[in-house]
C-alpha cells in the first residue's frame, strides 16, 4: 500500500543570499517582503526543514507570500539550489545530497495576483527513489527570482526551505541469546582517538546483572564494554566501561521495547545517547584506542539470560554529534560514509553471519545461528502496536 507521511521537524536558522529579477529586491529600503509561507509558520521565526517519508509517489506543496498586497501581478521563480546543502551539512553534521532531478517535479514559476498576498499552491511531486546506496537525499528549495513592477524584497531567513527525504527503515531482525555470540574473526587494527558505537537494541528480560550487549576488543587503550546492570546498578540500566572507569544510564529500560543507543567518545569525554537524546556522560583519562574486534551478547550463559534483538549496528572512527545521531537513527546510511569502519544491518534473514556492509570484510559470525523471524520491524516507529 502506498501512503504519504509528512513530519514537520524543527530546524536551525540560516543565512540567505537574496536574489531579485525585475527589481533589485535585496536593496529596496521598503518593508514589503516576499517569502515561502511554509518556511515561516506562525509559531516559529527560524528557517524551516520538513522531513518527508517517501513510500511510493509523494506530494507536498509550498506557497509564496507577500507581506502586503501590490497593485500589480508579481512573478516569482522557485528552484532547487544544491549549493545550499554544503552549509546545511556543515551546520547539522550531516551528509545529504540533492535528490536527482528524475525523481522530482514541480512548476518553478508562480504568480501572486494584484491585490493578493499569496500564490496558488506550488505542487511538488517526489517519486520513490532507490535506497541501495544508503545516500541521504534532500531537496533544497529557494526563491531564485522576483519580477515585480513595485519594489519588493526577499525575506532572507524564510526564502528557502529544505525537504529532508527518508524512506521507512524496515527489516527483519535476529533473535539472539548467550549461545550466538556474534564475533569478528580477524584483528582490525583501527587506531583512533575518537569513536561512536550505535544501534537498535531490544531485551526480553533484565533478571541479572552483567548482560553485555557490546564488547569491543582493543590492543591499545582500554576496553569498550557495554552491559546492562552491575553489582550495585539496576539490572535495567546500561553501563559502559572504558579507560578504567564506568558510568550508567539515567534511563531505566523496559523489556520488549526497542531503543536506539549510541556511545560517543572523544576529547576526553564519553557520552551515552538514548533515542537520540543525551542521557549521561563522564570524563575519561585518555583517548588513544586501537579497536580490534566486536562481540555482541558476550557475557556467557551465567549472565546473559535474556533474548536480545539488534539492528543497524554501526562503528565509527569519529565522534558523532547529537544531530547526526538523530538524523540517521531511523534510516540506513551510506556504507561509504566518512569514518564508518563497520556497519552490520542484521537484516540477512537467515544464516549465522552478519555481513559488514562497508565492504571492509569485518563480518560477525555467530557460534550458533540466531533465530530469524519473518516479522518486519519498522524503525520509524518500532514500538508501535
Amino acid at each position: 500500500m502506498k501512503f504519504n507521511q509528512i513530519i514537520k521537524a524543527s530546524a536551525l536558522g540560516v543565512v540567505l543570499f537574496a536574489f531579485a529579477g525585475c527589481e533589485n529586491a535585496d536593496n529596496q529600503p521598503i518593508g514589503n517582503r516576499i517569502y515561502i509561507s511554509e518556511a515561516a509558520p506562525a509559531d516559529k521565526f527560524t528557517q524551516q526543514t520538513e522531513t518527508i517519508t517517501v513510500l511510493g509517489t509523494t506530494t507536498t506543496s509550498i506557497h509564496v507570500r507577500l507581506a502586503q498586497p501590490l497593485d500589480s501581478d508579481i512573478t516569482v521563480t522557485v528552484g532547487t539550489d544544491a549549493t545550499l546543502l554544503d552549509e546545511y551539512n556543515t551546520r547539522n553534521g550531516s551528509n545529504y545530497v540533492a535528490l536527482p532531478d528524475e525523481f522530482l517535479s514541480f512548476e518553478g514559476t508562480t504568480t501572486i495576483p494584484a491585490g493578493a498576498v499569496s500564490s496558488e499552491a506550488i505542487s511538488i511531486t517526489i517519486k520513490e527513489f532507490p535506497t541501495d546506496s544508503g545516500d541521504a537525499y534532500c531537496i533544497p528549495l529557494r526563491i531564485k527570482d522576483v519580477c515585480s513592477c513595485s519594489p519588493v524584497g526577499i525575506t532572507q531567513a524564510t526564502s528557502r526551505i529544505f525537504y529532508v527525504l527518508t524512506t521507512p527503515l524496515r527489516q527483519v531482525v535476529p533473535m539472539m541469546n548467550y549461545q550466538n555470540v556474534p564475533n569478528s574473526n580477524s584483528s582490525w587494527g583501527i587506531a583512533t582517538t575518537e569513536w561512536t558505537l550505535e544501534g537498535w537494541i531490544w531485551m526480553s528480560s533484565f533478571s541479572i546483572n552483567n548482560q553485555a550487549i557490546f564488547n569491543a576488543g582493543v590492543s591499545a587503550g582500554t576496553e569498550i564494554y557495554i552491559r546492562f546492570g552491575d553489582a550495585d546498578v539496576a539490572y535495567n540500566k546500561l553501563q559502559i566501561k572504558t579507560y578504567g572507569s564506568q558510568f550508567n544510564s539515567n534511563q531505566a529500560f523496559s523489556t520488549n521495547t526497542w531503543y536506539h543507543v549510541a556511545f560517543v567518545c572523544g576529547n576526553g569525554k564519553c557520552t551515552m545517547y538514548i533515542n537520540g537524546v543525551e542521557d549521561s556522560s563522564m570524563e575519561i583519562s585518555g583517548n588513544n584506542y586501537v579497536i580490534e574486534s566486536l562481540q555482541l551478547c558476550s557475557s556467557g550463559s551465567q549472565y546473559f539470560r535474556a533474548n536480545a534483538q539488534m539492528a543497524q549496528i554501526r562503528f565509527w572512527k569519529k565522534a558523532l554529534s547529537a544531530s547526526a545521531i538523530q538524523d540517521a537513527m531511523s534510516r540506513q546510511v551510506s556504507p561509504t560514509s566518512d569514518g564508518l569502519f563497520g556497519y552490520w544491518k542484521l537484516d540477512e534473514g537467515q544464516g549465522n553471519v552478519y555481513h559488514d556492509a562497508t565492504g571492509n570484510g569485518r563480518d560477525l559470525t555467530c557460534s550458533v545461528a540466531p533465530t530469524w523471524s519473518s516479522e518486519v520491524v519498522d524503525f520509524t516507529n518500532p514500538n508501535k502496536k
